[in-house]
């Protein structure tokens, strides 16, 4: 769609040195920004007092910006740009500089990446007007018949009002040192240069990439979080909302596979209030079936709903682990404590899999919350138990469902050792006696594969008798 740029300055009076490598970041900004719209651009500086200068040209601003005139003056508070790329249903033949953002209109300035769909209905709703029939052109009239200037009001628009994607930079003239930023699913970054004393924005952080400074005084770059709304002003106050309905239920889908960990992660849920399904895959391993008379018992005794997923893609397409590969032998396989600290059984990708899946599932179904059994212990062995592989995923989220429906993976014991998660699902009462965490099938667990020898020893640690029985002890 487009990239919006631009910065806030700090502080009263600048060098002449200092403004100009404020201009040259910026400028620098706008044009490696040309990979998200090469159609056109426009630069809006407003002043401390609301005045405004614009530049505004039709195509690259590689081939022009840097023969243009000063962008940033000694009483310059705000810059907002915008590098448009143009969508087949906005295209305009003839651009004139009321087609280019950022839009000047109704007392606002306004730099929006991202679509507006319901422009016209807002439009015939609350009788605005517009200059050119670019969606984006509706957010400043709707401003001046709604806003009253809050971060609040705002989140209120963004939230219950407009429906779209969007990354918004906007400045009310009547109120000149305030910048507000806002994004959905659009990214938005923000760097404070400590040496230029300013905040620059743009929508990668790889445009405002720090110059050859030591890195003690390179300045940290970090994403405006999705579904947020902020305000800087020129004083360095700041405020941040967000922008996410307000969820009241607290439905939970459980990737349980009936062992020791997911058990005792889906009975933490429903002990503290959730409204629990358990959702299982049946992958063609070895242990499916062991694993499926258990996980049938786990959701009677914890009473809570079942929802099981059949499929042969490992099978298929990524046989590679000894647990799908049915014609490996597995009887001389690594064991006991070399099979948990090293992941010789390693499926790929699974927990991404899963989750992948399980996020599919809540957003269609209306859950707000995936949780998964990783745990410390076994991240030591396996990177999707690993607390970073969900936090980034987590991140990822917003960017893979659709407009506001927010599913977020939780991980009750991600943070625990397996004798910790082994006390953690005592104290609850998890049904730990129904539970299957053996990597191989059988009607007793083998007691030497990995899984095996790490649920004995943490049961062994406690102090407490296994409740499963073991082929070996």
């Amino acid at each position: 769609m487009c990239s919006i740029s631009g910065c806030i300055l700090f502080g009263s009076q600048r060098s002449e040195e200092t403004l100009k490598a404020i201009e040259d970041k910026l400028r620098g900004i706008i044009v490696k920004a040309e990979e998200r719209g090469r159609d056109s651009y426009g630069i809006v500086s407003v002043s401390k007092r609301g005045d405004v200068k614009t530049i505004k040209r039709v195509g690259r601003p590689s081939d022009s910006l840097w023969s243009q005139p000063r962008i940033v003056r000694q009483d310059t508070v705000i810059v907002l740009s915008n590098n448009r790329a143009e969508p087949t249903t906005e295209y305009v033949k003839q651009k004139e500089d009321k087609d280019i953002q950022p839009f000047v209109s109704h007392g606002f300035v306004v730099a929006h990446n991202g679509t507006v769909a319901n422009d016209k209905e807002l439009e015939r709703e609350f009788g605005l007007t517009r200059d050119t029939p670019i969606d984006s052109a509706i957010i400043p009239p709707l401003l001046s018949r709604v806003w009253d200037g809050s971060l609040a009001s705002l989140r209120h628009i963004l939230s219950e009002m407009i429906t779209g994607s969007y990354a918004l930079a906007l400045v009310d003239l009547s109120s000149p040192r305030k910048l507000f930023l806002a994004a959905n699913y659009k990214p938005l970054f923000l760097e404070y240069d400590s040496l230029l004393d300013a905040v620059f924005f743009s929508s990668f952080d790889y445009y405002m990439e720090p110059d050859r400074r030591p890195i003690w005084l390179q300045s940290p770059i970090r994403q405006v979080e999705p579904y947020s709304a902020l305000m800087i002003d020129s004083s360095k106050n700041y405020g941040e909302v967000t922008l996410w309905r307000n969820s009241k239920a607290k439905r939970a889908l459980v990737v349980c596979s009936s062992g020791l960990d997911s058990t005792t992660a889906a009975t933490y849920m429903v002990k503290e209030g959730y409204d629990v399904t358990l959702l299982h895959f049946r992958y063609r391993h070895r242990a499916e079936q062991r694993e499926f008379e258990c996980i049938k018992q786990v959701s009677a005794r914890l009473k809570v709903p079942l929802i099981v997923v059949e499929t042969d893609l490992f099978k298929h397409y990524m046989s590679t682990s000894p647990l799908i590969d049915l014609s490996m032998d597995v009887s001389t396989r690594n064991m006991g404590e070399s099979g948990a600290e090293f992941a010789h059984e390693w499926v790929p990708a699974r927990n991404l899999i899963f989750l992948s899946i399980a996020t599919g599932i809540a957003e269609a179904q209306g859950y707000d919350y995936v949780v998964l059994g990783n745990n410390l212990e076994e991240a030591g062995a396996f990177s999707d138990n690993e607390m970073m592989f969900v936090r980034k995923l987590n991140e990822l989220l917003p960017y893979a469902t659709n407009l506001q429906k927010r599913v977020q993976v939780l991980m009750p014991v991600g943070h625990l050792m397996k004798h910790e998660i082994v006390r953690l699902g005592l104290r609850l009462g998890a049904p730990l006696d129904v539970t299957w965490s053996c990597y191989y099938g059988g009607e007793k667990h083998c007691g030497r594969c990995g899984p095996c020898y790490m649920r004995k020893k943490a049961f062994d640690i406690v102090g407490v008798k296994d409740p499963v029985e073991y082929l070996t002890q």
